[in-house]
């Protein structure tokens, strides 16, 4: 039986593998990365039967595939994100490839065998921190293809070189955590450990002295948006999902980002979750 690895992971008595611990809003996440799997299929199915092309699934923080809801009462266990993406997608329109990282190897093999256990098999495991493996990533995929990837990292460590990496393929549309919470809490130390650096290249441009602290945080948040718009030529949803904890303080804000106005117009379609009839078919 595999061992967890620290406060985050336990062992998942049903396989013997690590789940993760997370916190009650990861629901909400999965309700809408699975509204926005299933609203894309159209898509995913003219590329694939219309072009030949490849259609593929990114996640390069993926985990173990399975987590425990923390203080749940009863115990509720989800899948995780590559694994609620892929259960949505067979209803529709398959994905052709899942493509799985982690920095940690006992996380990608459990994710990976939990993805077979759903009948994928194509399925490209990648171990490494995710500005290495979003090359890996890159270079496997269709060029031509149609893709969608999930960059959720646990924190603020989100090296703008993962998104740029991704973002090389003309066709990847992406659903980035950008962690507010941490650029809140940690601003000063971010500055000075070069995590802001990574997070966005150049943001000494943004902001000048004279601004209050709250005022330059905002002000690296624009610029890291504008860095994905010029940089990059993304299209930046301005349907921003922010996500609270149970206290009602903002954790992280969901950023989509495509090249195609289709995208931009499901997600804030989808992202909504107020109650419907289509809700329910996620529940």
């Amino acid at each position: 039986m595999a061992k967890p690895k620290n406060e985050q992971y336990e062992v998942d008595p049903c396989d013997g593998l690590p789940r993760g611990v997370v916190g009650a809003w990861s629901y909400d996440k999965h309700q809408r990365l699975k509204r926005y799997v299933y609203a894309s299929h159209g898509a995913r199915r003219k590329y694939r039967d219309d072009y030949g092309r490849e259609t593929s699934f990114v996640d390069l923080y993926c985990g173990p595939g399975r987590a425990r809801i923390r203080g749940s009462v009863p115990e509720e266990v989800i899948d995780g994100s590559a694994l609620a993406a892929a259960r949505i997608a067979s209803t529709c329109t398959p994905y052709s490839r899942y493509l799985v990282g982690d920095l940690d190897p006992d996380l990608v093999m459990a994710c990976s065998t939990r993805l077979r256990s759903l009948g994928i098999s194509a399925i490209d495991p990648l171990v490494g921190p995710a500005n290495k493996t979003a090359n890996m990533a890159a270079s496997k995929l269709d060029p031509r293809g149609l893709h969608f990837a999930l960059v959720d990292p646990f924190n603020a460590d989100l090296p703008f070189a993962t998104i740029e990496a991704l973002g090389s393929l003309a066709k990847m549309d992406q659903l980035i955590h950008f962690s507010i919470m941490d650029l809140r809490r940690n601003f000063q130390r971010m500055k000075d450990d070069g995590r802001l650096d990574s997070l966005a290249p150049g943001w000494q441009l943004a902001i000048k002295s004279t601004m209050s602290i709250d005022t330059q945080r905002m002000a690296i948040f624009a610029y890291w948006r504008s860095l994905l718009e010029k940089r990059l030529r993304y299209t930046v949803s301005d349907k921003i999902v922010k996500v609270r904890g149970p206290q009602g303080a903002e954790i992280y804000w969901l950023v989509l980002a495509s090249r195609h106005p289709l995208a931009g117009r499901l997600w804030k379609e989808v992202s909504d979750l107020s109650p419907t009839p289509q809700r329910e078919m996620f529940g």
